[in-house]
């Protein structure tokens, strides 16, 4: 996001003194803050070194390939218009730096899944799109042809948003509910079927078990509260990466470690094949999701410690974590992007889908004014937009 020139300048000029007043406060109290993890280093390296949780990379066999990338990453977008609502969702998988050797590029242009439609006013809207939004990052990830695969975020918040859009179910806007269960077919050649509830949850259990040994998933949240390092080392009130950016140095990392948390995800009522969707989930939040495993990384001196969540099956193999650490250290290459570079771009790229969609809701309006009987005003007041959600 681009820096605003401004930023000060529709606020009241006394809040604004205010508030830099208050920025001085806040200044002192990140010293103290900071300033106590710097004091407590030396020991919190000793006691991770006695765990035997402080690792490097070097301990690892060196990788036999250079590991190709890419990142996926979705999300939604809901104009409020007056008389109705404007649905969109889309997901981006976006191909990483070519990595040095004979391997080749698989995707000359981004990889993509998208819907938009028409929908009734409904608070529900959101969380419907929020699943259909998992759907799309989930099959994009599963059918990449590359050696590491990105995920936005947690694997938590994948069954959490899941979860939410079955408990919204029978709420939702009935063109929603029928796609997000039953998918829709290919609108020509050039397209693929937009997946069904089903092939999501084919989709993560493939991801939460990562059997093949060619193909490693991992999952990038950006923003986290977890401390399953700092309640080992007695320090609950810190958070992991804050706590381990003072920590850890280039090529260093902690794990694996255990998820603490659980996920729950509801059987839509009144679906058919019910059955078989109630299987997948069990076994998804049963089995496989409980073997998850936590790592932290830092792969170089200007980029933070990265929070890393992969299957059991790749934080038992010290061969799979090698390549995995490679990858990473050929994706985070520039102090300016602080994420591997495939994730950046795909972040980057659905994060305008709440900007395109009021200019697609404009062509719209367009083109049914062209045709329009009756009174043209009438029209204008029915599409005026007053508010955009997303996520």
């Amino acid at each position: 996001m681009a820096p605003i020139e401004f930023p000060f300048e529709d606020l009241p000029e006394g809040l604004v003194e205010e508030m830099l007043q208050r920025s001085k406060q806040i200044s002192t109290a990140m010293t103290t803050q900071f300033g106590k993890i710097y004091e407590q280093k030396d020991a919190i390296i000793k006691t991770l070194n006695e765990a035997h949780m402080l690792h490097n990379i070097t301990d690892l066999p060196t990788p036999a390939i250079y590991p190709t990338s890419s990142g996926v990453d979705g999300a939604y977008a809901v104009e409020r218009l007056v008389s109705t609502d404007f649905a969109c969702v889309a997901g981006v998988a976006v191909e990483g730096l070519t990595p040095p050797g004979p391997e080749k590029r698989y995707w000359p242009k981004p990889r993509f899944f998208s819907h938009i439609d028409l929908v009734s006013h409904n608070e529900a809207t959101s969380q419907i799109l929020r699943g259909m939004s998992v759907n799309i990052e989930l099959q994009l990830a599963v059918h990449a042809p590359h050696d590491v695969v990105f995920l936005d975020g947690s694997l938590l918040t994948y069954g959490i948003f899941l979860n939410n859009a079955t408990v919204a179910f029978n709420d939702a806007p009935d063109n929603l509910k029928d796609i997000f269960v039953n998918g829709k077919a290919a609108e020509n050649e050039d397209k693929i079927r937009f997946p069904s509830f089903l092939d999501c949850l084919n989709a993560y259990k493939t991801i939460l078990a990562s059997v093949r040994t060619d193909k490693i998933f991992v999952a990038l949240p950006k923003y986290t509260t977890k401390n399953e390092v700092c309640q080992k080392l007695g320090m609950q009130n810190y958070e992991d990466r804050s706590l381990l950016n003072f920590v850890l140095k280039a090529n260093e990392y902690i794990g694996p470690l255990e998820l603490t948390s659980e996920v729950h995800i509801k059987v839509p009522s009144g679906i058919s094949n019910s059955e078989q969707i109630k299987s997948l989930i069990t076994e998804i939040t049963t089995i496989l999701f409980p073997k998850i495993r936590i790592f932290y990384y830092r792969p170089s001196a200007f980029m933070p410690v990265i929070r890393l969540e992969v299957p059991e099956s790749v934080a038992n193999n010290k061969g799979r974590l090698s390549i995995l650490f490679k990858a990473l250290q050929i994706q985070c290459v520039s102090p300016s992007i602080m994420e591997p570079y495939p994730l950046y771009l795909a972040d980057r790229m659905v994060k305008h889908l709440s900007t395109a969609l009021p200019a697609i809701r404009r062509s719209a309006t367009q083109e049914l004014a062209e045709t329009w009987k009756g009174d043209i005003g009438d029209v204008s007041l029915a599409t005026h937009g007053y508010r955009t959600e997303w996520g």
